[in-house]
C-alpha cells in the first residue's frame, strides 16, 4: 500500500501526542464551543517521508460521510473501525486517535481516478467497497484487497445489515453475511441487483419483479420484518417532491407499497440514508431539503422537525443551500450537521423525533468542509475534521467533542426534563429464541419521576410472526419513597396468540426475526442514557436444540458385544437380497453382499430386540445438553443402507387417515434426484389425518409409514438377524423450527434361520404320504388275507 523512504524504528509502540489547542469551555446559545479541541497526530510520523502505492481513492459525492461498524462491542475498548469518505478516503481503526495515510488500491486492480460510491462493513474484518462501478473487499487488518465474483453489471451502491446481539450465532452469521449490490436511477426492472450469501466473495443475480412505477433509489435488507425494501420516486425527474418504499418476500407483505411521503432532491444531489443499529426497523433518509424518519422499515415516513428555541425560532430543519449535509446516529440519538454551521440533536422515538440546536459556529470559524458527525459514547458527540500534514504524506485529525448533556442545560427556554428515574431490564442488547409454541418470559422495572404520568409502552418490529402482553404491577417503593412498577411481558408466536387473523400471520414453515423494545411514551429529548431496552427475537431452532435416541437395553450391557469390538474397525455384512441402493424397496436386484463399515462413535452401541416384537424408537429432546421432553411428535424413518425387509404394523384406515398418507416412495418419486436425507421433512410433510381435498383418501390398505411415541404404529421386523441403521427425521410442522434428526442403530435376533425346503413341494409330499398310508392300511390288510388263502388252497 505504500512505500517508506525513512527508517522506522520496530517493535515500538507509536506515541500518539495530543495537542490541546482550544479550551474547555462553558457553553452558551451564542456560539459553537467545543467541550475539548484538540488536533490528533501520531509522533512517529511527522518528520517520515512517505510515498503513497496505487491509486487514490476519492468519494464521488460532495459531502463527506463517515460510515462506522455498528457492533461497537465486538471492538477492544468498544471503538468500532471507521470508514471516512470525502476528498481523500481512510480508514480508521481506533476512532481517529493516529495519523494516517489515505486509503489507496493497487495499480493492478484500479487505475485512475478510483472513485467511491459506496461502502459497507461486514462483520468483524472487512469492508466492500464500490469503486467505478466494482466491489471490492479490503481486509482492513492485513491490508490487502480483493475483487468479489459474480457482478458483471455496473453497479453504484452496496447495502446489508449488521446484528450486533451474538457474535457467534448461526442467524446472526446469516444476517451479516447477507449483501446486496445494485445501481441507482433505472427502473427495477432494469435496474442490475446482485446479491451474496457469503458476506461478498460471490454474487449472484437478484431477481425481484416489483409492480411499481419509477426509478430506483435504494435498497435495503429489512430483517426484523423478513422483507428486502426498495425505495422508488414516482417519476424519476430530478427535483422529484415523492418517494415510497416497495418490499418482496413474504406473503403479508409482498408487493406491499408504503405510504408516499416528500423527499426532494436537487438536481445530480444523491439520496443517502443511515439506519440506526439495532434492527428495530428504524431508517433515516436525506437531502439537503429533508430529513424524514421512520420507525417501521419505511412503511411510513415522516418529516424530523425542531424544538424552537431562543436561538432557533423555526420548527423545520435549514433547507437548500443552508440544508443538511451529514448525519450521525446511535439506536438512541441522532444529530445533524447543517450547510450553514448549524448542529442538531435528538432521540429517536417512536412517536415523533424532534431535535434542537446545540451550537452554532461563529462566522469567523473555519470552514465546515471535510467535517462528519460521531458519537463516541451516549451523550458525547465528536466532530472529525481530516487535516494534511506539511512534513509527510499523513492526515492528522482535529477532533472537537461536545458534551450534549451540557449543551441540552443551556438551551432555553428549559427542555422537558426527563420523566422517568429507572428503566431497566436484564434482556438488552440480548438475543432469544422462541421455538414452535413455546413462550419468553421479561421483567422490567420502572420507576416515574412523581407527578409526570409517564408509563412504559411495548413494541415489536414485527407484529406479523411476534405477538406479546404486558402486564404491569406496583411493586413497592424505591429509597426516595416513588413508587415503583414491575413490567412483565410474555412473547409467543403471533399464530398462536388467539389475536391476529389469519392472513396477518406469518406461515409456520420458515423462521422470522423481530426485535422487542421498551420505552417511554414521548420521554423528550433530555432523557439521553435512559436508553429503550431492545431483544431481539428468533422465531427459530435453538442452536442447541436436537433428539437423541432413548436405549436401555443394548448389545454392550447385555455383554453380546464389547465396545472395543464395536471400536476397532467393525464391519458387518448385509444380503443383497434386503437392500435397494435406491431406497425404493425394489427386490430380487442382480447386486453383491453390502460390506459395512459400523461408526461407533456415530451410532454408539446397538439396541437389542426381538425379531418377533413390534418396535418403535423413542425419541429424547435436549437443550443445553439438558433432557427437555420426550418427543410426542409424528416422525418417519428409513434404514441408511436401503435395507427394506421390514414392514409398519398399521395401514391408513387403521391409523385413522382420512386423506392418502405419504410414505417413502411417494416422496422420493417427488425429488428430481432422490434423496431420503431431504424428501421427507416439516416442510414437505402432509399431515393425512387433516382433510386435503387434493389427496383423499383412495387407499385404505395402504401401509401408514409415520410412527409417533402417542400412536399405535410400529416397525415390524422380518425373520431377520442383524443391524439395522436408521435414520430418523421429526417432521411435525408444528412441533419445532428445528431439522429434528438422529441415527438409532437396533441388532434384531431371535429369528431362526429360514428353511431352505420348498413348502408347496413339502406339503404335497406330506399329502402323498398320507394318501399312500390310507391306502396302504385300507389294502394291506386285503392283501394279506388273499395271501393266506392262497395259501391254504394249496395244502
Amino acid at each position: 500500500m505504500n512505500k517508506k523512504t525513512a527508517q522506522w524504528k520496530s517493535g515500538i509502540h507509536v506515541v500518539l501526542l495530543v495537542e490541546l489547542l482550544l479550551w474547555t469551555s462553558r457553553v452558551n446559545g451564542s456560539s459553537w464551543q467545543c467541550s475539548e479541541e484538540r488536533l490528533v497526530y501520531s509522533s512517529d510520523f511527522v518528520h517520515s517521508r512517505t510515498v503513497l502505492a496505487g491509486s487514490s481513492l476519492s468519494y464521488n459525492l460532495s459531502d463527506p460521510i463517515l460510515i462506522r461498524h455498528p457492533c461497537r462491542e465486538y471492538f477492544s475498548g468498544g471503538i468500532p473501525p471507521a470508514l471516512y469518505l470525502g476528498e481523500k478516503v481512510f480508514i480508521s481503526l481506533d476512532g481517529f486517535e493516529s495519523s494516517l495515510l489515505p486509503l489507496t488500491i493497487l495499480h493492478t486492480l484500479m487505475t485512475p481516478p478510483a472513485l467511491v460510491s459506496d461502502a459497507t462493513f461486514v462483520q468483524n474484518s472487512r469492508v466492500l467497497i464500490v469503486i467505478n462501478g466494482k466491489v471490492y473487499i479490503y481486509f482492513y487488518i492485513w491490508k490487502t484487497w480483493l475483487i468479489t465474483e459474480g457482478i458483471d453489471r455496473p453497479v453504484t451502491k452496496i447495502t446489508n445489515i449488521d446484528c450486533c446481539y451474538s457474535r457467534s450465532d448461526p442467524v446472526c452469521n446469516q444476517i451479516d453475511n447477507f449483501v446486496v449490490a445494485y445501481d441507482i436511477g433505472n427502473t427495477a426492472e432494469d435496474s442490475n441487483l446482485f446479491f451474496s450469501d457469503d458476506g461478498g466473495y460471490t454474487f449472484d443475480v437478484f431477481f425481484v419483479t416489483p409492480q411499481t412505477e419509477g426509478f430506483l433509489i435504494a435498497v435495503y435488507n429489512f430483517v426484523s420484518i423478513a422483507q428486502i425494501g426498495m425505495l422508488f420516486n414516482q417519476t424519476g425527474s430530478h427535483g422529484n417532491r415523492s418517494a415510497y418504499f416497495t418490499y418482496t418476500g413474504t406473503s403479508y407483505m409482498n408487493n406491499r407499497k408504503g405510504l408516499v411521503f416528500s423527499l426532494r432532491a436537487y438536481e445530480n444531489e444523491s439520496v443517502v440514508s443511515i439506519t440506526p443499529p439495532g434492527m428495530r426497523g428504524f431508517i433515516m433518509l436525506w437531502t439537503k431539503n429533508d430529513l424524514v424518519f421512520s420507525f417501521n422499515s419505511g412503511l411510513t415516513l415522516e418529516p424530523i422537525s425542531v424544538l424552537p428555541t431562543d436561538k432557533y425560532v423555526k420548527y423545520s430543519l435549514p433547507k437548500y443551500e443552508k440544508g443538511i449535509c451529514n448525519v450521525a446516529v446511535t439506536s438512541n440519538e441522532v444529530a445533524a450537521l447543517t450547510k450553514n454551521k448549524k448542529l442538531f440533536y435528538g432521540t429517536l422515538d417512536i412517536v415523533s423525533t424532534k431535535m434542537v440546536l446545540i451550537g452554532e459556529r461563529n462566522s469567523s470559524g473555519s470552514t465546515t468542509h471535510g467535517e462528519v458527525l460521531m458519537f463516541d459514547t451516549i451523550g458525547m458527540l465528536t466532530i472529525v475534521n481530516p487535516v494534511p500534514s506539511n512534513e509527510s504524506g499523513f492526515y492528522n485529525f482535529h477532533k472537537c467533542t461536545i458534551n450534549v448533556q451540557d449543551r441540552l442545560m443551556n438551551v432555553r427556554p428549559h427542555l422537558q426534563p426527563c420523566p422517568v428515574e429507572i428503566l431497566s431490564g436484564d434482556f438488552h442488547n440480548k438475543m432469544y429464541y422462541i421455538d414452535m409454541k413455546k413462550e419468553l418470559y421479561f421483567n422490567i422495572t420502572f420507576v416515574p419521576k412523581p407527578g409526570t404520568g409517564a408509563f412504559p409502552y411495548v413494541t415489536v418490529s414485527n407484529p406479523h410472526v411476534l405477538g406479546f402482553q404486558a402486564k404491569l404491577f406496583q411493586d413497592g417503593y424505591t429509597y426516595d419513597g416513588n413508587t415503583k412498577y414491575r413490567l412483565q411481558i410474555t412473547a409467543l408466536q403471533q399464530q398462536f396468540t388467539g389475536i391476529a387473523e389469519q392472513g396477518f400471520q406469518d406461515d409456520l414453515f420458515h423462521n422470522k426475526l423481530s426485535t422487542l423494545t421498551v420505552d417511554i411514551y414521548n420521554k423528550g429529548i433530555f432523557c439521553i442514557d435512559m436508553h429503550p431496552l431492545t431483544a431481539l427475537i428468533a422465531m427459530d431452532c435453538p442452536p442447541t436444540k436436537h433428539i437423541r435416541p432413548f436405549k436401555n437395553i443394548t448389545m454392550c450391557s447385555k455383554g453380546l458385544f464389547h465396545e472395543a469390538k464395536l471400536q476397532n474397525d467393525f464391519h458387518y455384512i448385509i444380503h443383497r437380497d434386503v437392500y435397494d441402493p435406491t431406497f425404493l424397496g425394489r427386490k430380487h436386484l442382480d447386486q453383491d453382499d453390502l460390506n459395512v463399515s459400523y461408526p461407533y462413535k456415530m451410532f454408539g452401541c446397538p439396541i437389542l430386540w426381538y425379531y418377533d416384537s413390534p418396535w418403535l424408537p423413542v425419541l429424547e429432546l435436549w437443550e443445553d445438553d439438558k433432557f427437555v421432553e420426550y418427543v410426542s411428535a409424528d416422525f418417519v424413518l428409513f434404514e441408511i443402507y436401503g435395507m427394506h425387509n421390514y414392514d409398519y404394523l398399521l395401514t391408513a384406515s387403521e391409523a385413522k387417515c382420512i386423506s392418502q398418507p405419504q410414505n417413502w416412495n411417494t416422496v422420493l418419486k417427488m425429488q428430481s434426484f432422490p434423496d431420503p436425507n431431504t424428501a421427507w421433512n416439516r416442510i414437505s410433510y402432509r399431515n393425512c389425518k387433516v382433510p386435503n381435498e387434493e389427496g383423499p383418501l383412495v387407499s385404505a390398505s395402504l401401509k401408514y409409514e409415520v410412527l409417533n411415541f402417542n400412536e399405535e404404529n410400529r416397525i415390524i421386523f422380518s425373520q431377520y438377524n442383524g443391524i439395522y441403521v436408521f435414520k430418523v427425521i421429526v417432521v411435525d410442522t408444528i412441533y419445532s423450527y428445528c431439522e429434528l434428526s438422529t441415527f438409532v442403530s437396533v441388532y434384531v435376533l431371535g429369528a431362526l434361520p429360514e428353511s431352505q425346503i420348498n413348502p408347496v413341494g413339502m406339503l404335497i409330499g406330506i399329502l402323498i404320504l398320507i394318501l399312500g398310508s390310507i391306502l396302504m392300511g385300507y389294502f394291506f390288510p386285503k392283501l394279506l388275507h388273499l395271501r393266506k388263502n392262497v395259501e391254504m388252497k394249496s395244502l
